[in-house]
C-alpha cells in the first residue's frame, strides 16, 4: 500500500467515524427533546435569571452561614468516618489481604451493586426513615465515602508487590500481622490521598442533600428557589463557591505536600517513635470523629429506634419489586440514558476544542489560559441539578434542561481533566512538530491530539460512568430521567416500585461500567 492510499483510507474512516459520531449525537438530542429555538427563545428569559442572581444580598450571611457551616461539618464527620471503614472493608475484600477467598465474592458484588446508587437517592430514603435533618445527610455521605474508599483502595491494594506479604508470612506472621506491618504503612500515603479525593466530593455532594431535606445549606437553597429569592440565592451561590475553591486548593497542596510529611528515619527507634505518633494520630482521628459525630447528631434515641424499625420494613417491601412497574422502568431509564449520552458527546466535543484554548503550552497567551482555567472552574464548580434549575426558567422543566446543564457541567470537568493531559504529555510532540515551521494549532490537530487521543478517551468513558448515575437524580426536581419516577415513589411510599427503580438503575450502571472498562483495556 502507497503513502497515498494509506492516507486516503484513514481520511475515508476519519469520516465514518465523523458521521456515525453525527448520526448518535442526532439520536441523543431526539431522545432528549433538542429544540434550538426553544433554547434561543428562552436565554432572554435565563440571563433575566442570571442578571437577578448578580444582586447579592449580602446581609443574608448571617443567616446562611450556619447551614454552610453545617454543610462542611457534614462533609468533614462523613468523609473521616467513611474512609476509616473504608480502608477497613478494603483490606478484607481484597484478593490478596483477605482472610478468606470467598469474602471478597460475596462482598464485592455487594459493594458494586450499593456503589451504583446516588447520594442523593440514599439521601431521600434516609430522610424518609429518620425525618429531615443532618442525620441522614450525614449516613448518605458517610456511605458514599466508604464505596468510593473501597473502590480505590482495594484496587491499590490488589496491585502491592506479593514479596511484601510473602516476607512477614515467611517469619511466621498470620494474615492479621501482615496487615498491621506490611500492608497498613505501605498504603497509608495512599489512603491520605484518598480521603481528600472523598471530602472534595463530599463537600459538592452535601451542597444538594438539602434538596431532599437532609440538611446543609442545600435546604435553603431550595427554600429561596421556591420563594423566588433571587438575591438570597445569589448569596448561597458566591459562599458555596467560595467554599468549595477553598477546600479544593488545601486538598491540592496536601496533596503536593505529602511526601515532605515521610522523613527517611536513621535508627529503629526513631522509625518506630514515627510509627507509633502516626498510628496514635488515626486513632486519635477515629475517636474525634465518633465523638463529633455523636455530638453533631439532631436526632434522639427515641427516634433512632423507631427510624430503624421503619428502615427495616422500607428494605423488606423494597425486596418485594413489583414487575408490574417494569415498563415504566425502561422509559425512565432510556430517558436517563439520553441525557447522559448526550451531555457527554456534547461537553467532551466541547472540550476538545476549550482543552486547546486552555492548556498553557498551546493557548494563544498564558493570559487567555489563565482565563479560561478560570471559567472552566466556574463551570466545574455548581452541582448539574443547581444548573438545571436556570434552563427551567428558559426551556421548562424535563429531560432538555437537565442534558443542558449535564453538558455544561461534562464540559467543564472534561476539559480541565484533558487540558492537563495536554499540558503534562503534549508538549514534546508540540515541539517537534513546531521545529518544523508548524503553528500551535496544527501541532494540536495532527500531533497531540492523535497522540492524546486513548487518553481522551478514557476520560471520556470515565464521565460517562458518572453523568449516567447523575442523570438518574436529575428527575428529582423535575428534570427528566427515571429520577422523576424515584421522588415520585418516595413521595407516595410505594418502596416496591422504588426497590425496582433502584435495581434498574444499579443494572444499567453496572453494564456500563463493564462496556467502560473492557474498551479502556483495549487502549491499553
Amino acid at each position: 500500500m502507497t503513502l497515498r492510499d494509506y492516507i486516503a483510507k484513514k481520511k475515508k474512516k476519519n469520516r465514518i467515524w465523523f458521521f456515525g459520531i453525527l448520526l448518535f449525537g442526532g439520536v441523543t438530542a431526539y431522545g432528549v427533546n433538542f429544540d434550538l429555538f426553544r433554547i434561543i427563545f428562552g436565554l432572554p428569559d435565563m440571563f433575566n435569571l442570571l442578571g437577578r442572581m448578580f444582586s447579592p444580598e449580602f446581609s443574608y450571611i448571617s443567616e446562611a452561614m450556619p447551614r454552610l457551616l453545617e454543610t462542611i461539618e457534614m462533609a468533614l464527620v462523613s468523609s473521616t468516618l467513611g474512609v476509616l471503614m473504608g480502608v477497613l472493608v478494603a483490606l478484607f475484600t481484597a484478593k490478596n489481604t483477605t482472610l478468606h477467598w470467598i469474602i471478597p465474592k460475596i462482598i464485592g458484588p455487594l459493594l458494586t451493586f450499593f456503589r451504583t446508587i446516588p447520594n442523593l437517592i440514599w439521601a431521600a430514603i434516609l430522610v424518609t426513615i429518620f425525618s429531615v435533618g443532618k442525620f441522614p445527610g450525614m449516613i448518605a455521605l458517610t456511605i458514599t465515602a466508604v464505596l468510593i474508599t473501597v473502590k480505590l483502595l482495594r484496587e491499590y491494594i490488589e496491585t502491592l508487590n506479593k514479596n511484601l506479604l510473602q516476607g512477614v508470612e515467611s517469619v511466621g506472621g498470620s494474615k492479621l500481622q501482615v496487615l498491621r506491618f506490611a500492608v497498613l504503612p505501605t498504603i497509608f500515603e495512599h489512603s491520605l490521598s484518598v480521603y481528600f479525593i472523598v471530602l472534595e466530593i463530599n463537600i459538592r455532594s452535601a451542597t444538594i442533600l438539602g434538596l431532599v431535606g437532609a440538611g446543609g445549606i442545600g435546604q435553603i437553597l431550595w427554600r429561596d428557589l421556591n420563594h423566588l429569592r433571587y438575591d438570597n440565592l445569589a448569596t448561597l451561590i458566591i459562599l458555596l463557591f467560595l467554599t468549595i475553591l477553598i477546600i479544593d486548593f488545601i486538598s491540592l497542596t496536601i496533596r503536593k505536600n505529602l511526601k515532605k510529611f515521610y522523613i527517611p528515619r536513621t535508627s529503629i527507634a526513631s522509625f518506630k517513635l514515627h510509627q507509633q505518633k502516626k498510628w496514635g494520630g488515626v486513632m486519635a482521628l477515629l475517636i474525634l470523629g465518633f465523638l463529633w459525630l455523636f455530638f453533631s447528631l439532631d436526632i434522639t434515641p427515641e427516634r433512632l429506634i423507631v427510624g430503624l424499625g421503619s428502615g427495616r420494613d422500607i428494605i423488606l417491601r423494597m425486596v418485594q419489586i413489583d414487575l408490574s412497574y417494569i415498563p415504566r422502568l425502561f422509559e425512565g431509564l432510556l430517558e436517563s440514558a439520553y441525557i447522559a449520552l448526550f451531555a457527554t458527546l456534547t461537553g467532551g466535543a466541547g472540550a476538545v476544542v476549550l482543552s486547546y484554548f486552555t492548556a498553557y503550552n498551546t493557548a494563544p497567551s498564558p493570559i487567555a489560559a489563565m482565563i479560561l482555567k478560570g471559567v472552566v472552574n466556574l463551570l466545574r464548580t455548581f452541582p448539574p441539578i443547581i444548573v438545571a434549575i436556570i434552563f427551567f426558567r428558559g426551556v421548562g422543566p424535563g429531560p432538555l434542561s437537565g442534558a443542558m446543564a449535564l453538558g455544561i457541567y461534562t464540559l467543564g470537568v472534561m476539559t480541565k481533566l484533558y487540558s492537563e493531559v495536554i499540558e503534562s504529555e503534549g508538549t514534546t510532540i508540540q515541539q517537534g512538530i513546531m521545529v518544523t515551521g508548524s503553528t500551535k494549532l496544527n501541532s494540536y490537530r495532527y500531533g497531540i491530539f492523535p497522540q492524546t487521543f486513548p487518553n481522551f478517551i478514557s476520560l471520556f468513558l470515565y464521565r460517562l460512568e458518572s453523568n449516567i448515575r447523575t442523570s438518574t437524580i436529575l428527575g428529582i426536581i423535575g428534570a427528566g430521567g427515571i429520577g422523576t419516577l424515584l421522588s415520585t415513589n418516595i413521595t407516595w411510599r410505594n418502596w416496591e416500585r422504588v426497590g425496582l427503580l433502584i435495581l434498574g438503575i444499579a443494572l444499567l450502571m453496572i453494564t456500563i461500567e463493564k462496556f467502560s472498562e473492557r474498551v479502556r483495556k483495549r487502549l491499553i
